[in-house]
């Protein structure tokens, strides 16, 4: 089934098939700037009405992560709506598969919540229109490590905004979820000789963290009042909200996880608090850095990585002279750049 969102720019796509008691959404942000690349998503959600409107948030920021990284690719996000029945993940991916061949080449899927690169090598024997699988025994192509790196390097990038320098030793940095990429942030920042607190709701995983890292792990509901100069949420989204804002005693928000934002809003409360919040599309586009080059130019991924930083100081450096947040001056630089393609496209 397909609805336009906006006409000539967004889609809708929901499958369904009961046999497997399955159902997939993929949207699409279409500007004409080259094929969607976005994670797919296996969570368990309370209502199709919030799987549709995840995806639909998170397609559009991976339109302004792409835009901002200046890659050639539009924004779309799948989201498959894990269930008690879906017993058989083969059987799942293997349909999943279909859905994204039937768009013929307009979205390629890739890892994310709930998906590993096991499931992308699943994925890749049935569709050509993945990546992040696994090559062998190699782990360079998991883009969560690039994710990673991205993330340090603007974590760098805000404390010299903050304090005038960039050196991380020391620092109290509070981590709020510590799979895939909080675990490989972990580590850099350990190397880095940061001080670290952190959590995740499996345990075990945040013990074992705990102890490679010689971090401090409290529970999930306490992560938000820890002192730190850094808060980097790492989990899932919307976590940012009325009421865990005004728990925050950090100084600087700069964290993996996408769709960090309650509302806009909170960009505001967090500035008005005088906390630095580096806007998730902004800071976290390693990943898609890395699985867009990888393929052609795969000698240009830690460059790219590295100018991360560079656009942080840069819209940061505007945001100060047109008296904006920085979350807003990248919002505002994502849609120009947006709707640069759009008009392009219009005209041809």
């Amino acid at each position: 089934m397909l609805s336009n969102l906006s006409a000539n720019t967004s889609e809708l796509h929901i499958f369904q098939d009961k046999s497997l008691d399955f159902c997939a959404i993929i949207c699409l942000q279409q500007y004409g700037r080259g094929p969607a690349l976005g994670g797919c998503r296996m969570l368990s959600y309370a209502s199709m009405d919030v799987a549709v409107q995840e995806a639909i948030r998170l397609a559009k920021a991976m339109s302004y992560k792409a835009a901002l990284s200046e890659l050639p690719h539009d924004g779309g996000k799948a989201v498959i709506m894990r269930s008690a029945n879906n017993i058989d993940r083969h059987a799942v991916l293997k349909r999943f598969a279909e859905c994204v061949n039937s768009l013929n080449g307009k979205y390629i899927t890739t890892i994310d919540s709930g998906t590993s690169q096991a499931d992308m090598s699943t994925l890749k024997k049935h569709t050509s229109f993945v990546t992040g699988y696994l090559a062998g025994d190699n782990t360079e192509n998991d883009p969560s490590i690039s994710t990673a790196l991205g993330i340090f390097k603007g974590m760098q990038a805000a404390v010299k905004l903050t304090y005038g320098h960039d050196n991380l030793a020391e620092l109290p940095i509070a981590i709020q979820g510590v799979g895939n990429v909080g675990y490989h942030l972990a580590k850099l920042l350990y190397q880095a000789g940061a001080q670290l607190t952190i959590c995740d709701i499996n345990q075990s995983r945040a013990l074992q963290c705990a102890a490679e890292c010689a971090a401090t792990v409290v529970a999930p509901s306490a992560i938000y009042a820890v002192p730190c100069v850094i808060f980097s949420p790492c989990a899932l989204g919307q976590i940012l909200n009325s009421l865990t804002v005004p728990q925050l005693k950090a100084r600087i928000i700069a964290g993996a996880a996408n769709d960090q934002l309650s509302s806009p809003d909170q960009a505001d409360a967090l500035a008005a608090r005088g906390i630095l919040y580096v806007p998730d599309y902004l800071i976290n586009a390693g990943g898609l850095i890395h699985l867009s080059l990888q393929q052609k130019t795969p000698q240009y991924i830690p460059r790219e990585i590295a100018r991360i930083a560079q656009r942080i100081f840069t819209l940061a450096e505007e945001a100060k002279l047109q008296q904006k947040t920085l979350f807003a001056m990248a919002e505002a630089m994502a849609e120009v750049r947006l709707s640069a393609n759009s008009k392009t496209n219009c005209e041809k």
